[in-house]
């Protein structure tokens, strides 16, 4: 669980920096729509902001967190 938490994090840093293609960029979209994790014809900023909020589901899922932690908006 601890890769899978570095590795949403990687993956929210590369977004933001504008470093993930359109390609991979819209195949992390679509998974994470079909689970209703963002909605259909969110922004970029709106799938940093899922990814992110899945990253902390996952730590407190490891126990690193005594509850869920509120979600934290992401930078612009």
């Amino acid at each position: 669980m601890s890769a899978l938490i570095g590795l949403l994090a990687v993956i929210e840093g590369e977004l933001m920096a504008g470093e993930v293609s359109r390609h991979l960029s819209d195949h992390i979209r679509d998974r994470l729509e079909r689970v209703e994790l963002l909605e259909p014809g969110g922004t970029e900023r709106d799938l940093r902001q899922s990814i992110n909020d899945l990253n902390h589901r996952l730590r407190y899922a490891l126990g690193e967190y005594d509850e869920p932690s509120r979600p934290s908006a992401v930078p612009e």
